[in-house]
């Protein structure tokens, strides 16, 4: 099964990005939405029992039973998706529950033709056969009701190790039974958001209706070294232009003066760090972009340290800066993620000289590990010290 889904996912996942409702089929999606919706309360008790997601029920309650008998499906639906080991399932990806849909209607081939359990009302698929589950979920990310992000969308969580997925970030033992659930290594889910959390843990928001058997918990915390993150925001295409200093770390001429929280006051030529290669002028594009707080600071401070490292590692090569602290203006102006690491000052877009971006990311993937994020883009690397692994490309 696990074999099926490794080739399978990507055609799902492709397939979705292409399908579109077709315009005569339009009015009798959003009914089906719309019942959908008006019996939700069912379809998330089934979710409770089982961790499938309310949608996911939904669909199969109009396909299979046509909306009859709302409380005698609940609770025969259950029985049955356990039964399958739906509630089981390691990858909680949008593309493994449309291969899901076909799974359970015996249909083992792909995102097809033949694959009408999924794709009948797309521009995928001629003929006026029962409407598929693909086109239903496309009227209800459109409207909102459904936030699983869209393949190639959104992040995507990958468990290195079987862990647990805990109410707060606490050792195990301090919880109780119902703030922790046991996840298993492979175990595939999108997530909305990512953020460094205490004690050593990652705080992660599953998309509404993910949510692994527990009571409409979306919010969770997972230990770092368990999981990597894998892509970004959709809205991450940033576009900030290289800049060089006005001042030079070897320099006579310190340079401008600019005062910053938690240090005071600082000059533009002065190293970040005592005896450093990375300064002032560097991290702040020139005395433009002033730290916004101490915790901007912290951060510049961190990954100033990482960058020493970066430039040691390999070889003492010159680094160029392209970006280093955004404040949010600035952030949107140049294109950069609604969440990204540059607003927190810990993350650097930087080009090595004489070493192309792609050998660059090679050359630090496992060095860096689950220190923080990593991805490059054609003409730099991006580095960030949030404190989990994560891996994208521009």
């Amino acid at each position: 099964m696990s074999f099926h889904l490794n080739v399978l996912q990507p055609q799902y996942e492709r397939a979705f990005l292409n399908c579109t409702i077709r315009a005569d089929r339009q009015s009798d999606v959003e009914a089906i939405a719309n019942q959908m919706v008006a019996l939700r309360d069912h379809y998330e008790a089934v979710e409770a029992e089982t961790g499938i997601p309310w949608w996911f029920a939904g669909i199969l309650h109009y396909q299979e039973w046509n909306f009859r008998e709302p409380a005698l499906f609940e609770q025969q639906i259950v029985e049955v998706l356990i039964e399958k080991n739906y509630h089981n399932a390691r990858s909680r990806t949008l593309g493994a529950y449309l291969w899901g849909f076909d799974l359970w209607n015996g249909f083992r081939d792909g995102a097809g033709e033949k694959s009408k359990g999924v794709w009948a009302g797309t521009n995928l698929i001629d003929g006026n056969d029962k409407i598929g589950a693909a086109p239903i979920l496309v009227h209800l990310q459109a409207k909102g009701i459904v936030d699983m992000p869209k393949p190639q969308e959104g992040t995507r969580l990958l468990v290195l190790a079987d862990t647990l997925f805990k109410a707060r970030p606490e050792q195990s033992f301090r919880l109780k039974a119902d703030e922790k659930l046991g996840v298993k290594i492979g175990t595939q889910i999108d997530v909305l958001e990512d953020d460094p959390a205490a004690e050593n843990h990652v705080k992660i928001k599953l998309p509404d209706g993910v949510l692994l058997g527990q009571d409409n918990r979306s919010d969770w915390y997972v230990f770092r070294e368990h999981i990597s993150i894998e892509g970004t925001e959709p809205d991450n295409k940033p576009q900030d232009e290289p800049e060089a200093p006005e001042v030079t770390i070897a320099s006579e001429n310190k340079g401008n003066p600019i005062d910053v929280p938690k240090l005071g006051r600082v000059y533009l030529g002065n190293p970040i760090i005592e005896g450093g290669h990375f300064s002032w002028a560097e991290a702040t594009k020139n005395g433009t972009r002033i730290p916004a707080d101490e915790n901007v600071v912290n951060g510049i401070l961190k990954v100033a340290a990482v960058m020493e490292e970066v430039r040691e590692y390999l070889g003492g090569h010159p680094i160029r800066i392209n970006s280093w602290y955004r404040d949010p203006a600035t952030n949107r102006r140049v294109g950069g993620a609604r969440r990204s690491r540059h607003l927190s000052g810990d993350a650097v877009d930087f080009v090595v000289s004489g070493i192309p971006p792609f050998q660059v990311n090679r050359k630090l993937d496992s060095w860096w590990g689950n220190r923080g994020g990593l991805a490059s883009a054609r003409s730099f690397t991006h580095i960030d010290a949030r404190g989990h692994r994560a891996r994208w490309t521009y």
